[in-house]
């Protein structure tokens, strides 16, 4: 009797584990370690590269990086992958330690035609890839917030970051659904939301 008391525990226990998400305070602590991140990642870059509190001209953003290991065509591409790549990293051990099962990092996601249920993919036609996406706890298709890293290249840092891309990009990603609305997360504005049409 008490072993089969003990199984329904654990059953309910797993339950609960399964349906957990993250109220506003834990999703106040996510921001603030996304914030943390990205801009640690965006100086660690800037300085390895360019020297202690140095980034790039806006001159050089467009023109080919004059590194040996080129990840892009351009500075600006290739320090946006180098600063995602040091952020991720940032994010993915900060992260596990509050919120294990309650985030992803680059997923795949699609919206499936018929049933319009949100899909964890790995066929690139027709799904998209946020940057991270907090969800309910081990259910990555149970979308809480998404939010997309963006760092701006060059000493424009106060440019605004809503360009039509940018606006395109975060409508798709509301189409996906959520509790809130996509965000981007930038080093100098921290997390900036806006309403964009679905």
């Amino acid at each position: 009797m008490l072993e089969k008391v003990v199984q329904a525990a654990e059953v309910l226990q797993g339950v609960i584990t399964v349906s957990r998400y993250l109220d506003e305070a834990q999703k106040r602590v996510v921001e603030d370690i996304l914030v943390v991140c990205v801009r640690e990642a965006n100086t660690k870059v800037d300085d390895e590269l360019f020297g202690k509190g140095r980034s790039l001209p806006d001159s050089e953003c467009n023109k080919e990086p004059t590194v040996r290991e080129k990840l892009a065509p351009s500075w600006r591409r290739h320090l946006g992958k180098l600063k995602h790549a040091a952020a991720f990293e940032c994010i993915q051990q900060r992260l596990s330690e509050k919120f294990p099962e309650n985030f992803s990092i680059e997923p795949r996601l699609r919206k499936d035609d018929l049933t319009r249920e949100v899909l964890l993919t790995d066929r690139w036609q027709g799904s998209l890839q946020p940057d991270i996406v907090i969800h309910f706890a081990r259910n990555i298709t149970r979308i809480q917030c998404i939010y997309d890293l963006k760092f701006p290249c060059g000493y424009d840092v106060g440019a605004n970051p809503w360009t039509a891309d940018v606006v395109a990009q975060i409508t798709a990603y509301g189409r996906l659904g959520g509790e809130c609305l996509p965000a981007l997360v930038t080093p100098q504005r921290a997390i900036i939301r806006r309403s964009v049409n679905p």
